[in-house]
Order: structure tokens, then sequence, then C-alpha cells
């Protein structure tokens, strides 16, 4: 007989590199004892989630908990450097405090603080994907999810004004006013 595990990855293209991706995974209990030494080659952490499937739903929750969590780091980035704080200062003090997270650590301090979103990691248009999904699993449930639906309503907005390519926390321009032109003009001025 076939057997089927589910196992979507979470971290980072380094993370990947490195070895030290978070797997979960959706299948029988004793398949997941079989896979797990396998799986410990890419990972440092593996959670068996339940039953085949569930490996997925923790993926969309994982990454639908992302999205919320980079659009409140972008308002609260904005709303500090309009205040007089800048990026860095708020992401240092942050990260000090309760609102510590790997969002603020990696997406806030590598992306967001610089503003620079490259090509090569994970775009707009993926994230919008996968919000999509994890809202329509929601509404399977009769969840009203409506912090996640203002998510969607960011990325839509990010991939609307041109930045469906660029790596998701992008949207933080939606926020800030920044547009297409204004973002590719400082991206100028850095090279030169």
């Amino acid at each position: 007989g076939i057997e089927f595990a589910d196992a979507p990855v979470a971290r980072t293209r380094q993370a990947a590199i490195d070895g030290t991706l978070s797997i979960m995974v959706g299948c029988e209990e004793d398949l997941f004892a079989r896979i797990r030494p396998y799986l410990a080659a890419a990972a440092e952490e593996i959670t068996h989630c339940g039953g085949i499937g569930t490996g997925q739903v923790m993926k969309l929750m994982n990454n639908m908990v992302l999205f919320q969590t980079v659009v409140a780091l972008s308002e609260a980035m904005v709303t500090a450097e309009r205040a007089g704080v800048s990026r860095e200062t708020l992401i240092d003090v942050l990260s000090l405090g309760s609102a510590d997270s790997f969002a603020l650590r990696n997406h806030g301090r590598k992306a967001m603080m610089p503003n620079r979103f490259p090509l090569a990691a994970f775009a707009t248009d993926y994230a919008l994907k996968d919000i999509t999904y994890a809202l329509e699993l929601a509404h399977d449930f009769n969840v009203p999810a409506a912090s996640a639906e203002l998510a969607k309503k960011m990325l839509e907005r990010s991939s609307a004004a041109g930045f469906g390519a660029e790596y998701f926390p992008v949207l933080i321009n939606q926020i800030s006013g920044m547009t297409r032109a204004d973002y590719d003009a400082s991206l100028e001025e850095t090279n030169d």
C-alpha cells in the first residue's frame, strides 16, 4: 500500500540552505516516526500536527499570522517614523519587549528597516495566494478572520501598485504612501 504525509516547511531560504527549517507534518503517527529521521536532514524542528492535511493547515495558519504581523509592524514603523522615531530604534526597542517576534527580527530588521525588498525572496503575489487559501479555510469553518482580511487587502494593494514580484514586506510602502516610482528612485540613489 501507499502511505502519504504532507510536510510543508517554514522559515527562510537561508534556513533551507543551513538545514534549519521547521517542518509541519500531517500523517499517521507510525508513518511520522519512520519519516522523521529523513526530515531531520533539512530541519531542526519537525512537528507532527495530526492526520493527513494538518501540516498544510499549520503552514497556512503560520503564514496568516506572519502576514498579519507584518501589517501591524508596518503600521507601527510608519507611525513611529512620522512621530520622530527611526525604524532602527523602533525595531531595537520592540525586540526587547513582548512585541519581539521572528517577523520583527527577520522581515522587519532585514527588509523593512532599510526599505529593501529583493525579488529573490517570498513575493507579494505568493503571499497573496497563501492568505487567500487561509481565508478560504477560515470561512469554511465560519471564522470571520477580520485581521487576515486586512492583510489580504494590503497585499492586494501592494500587488496592484506594481510590487507583486517583490518580497512581501514591501506592503509597508502602501502604508507609508511610497509609490513604485519613489521606491525605484530610492534604489537608484543607493546604487549611486
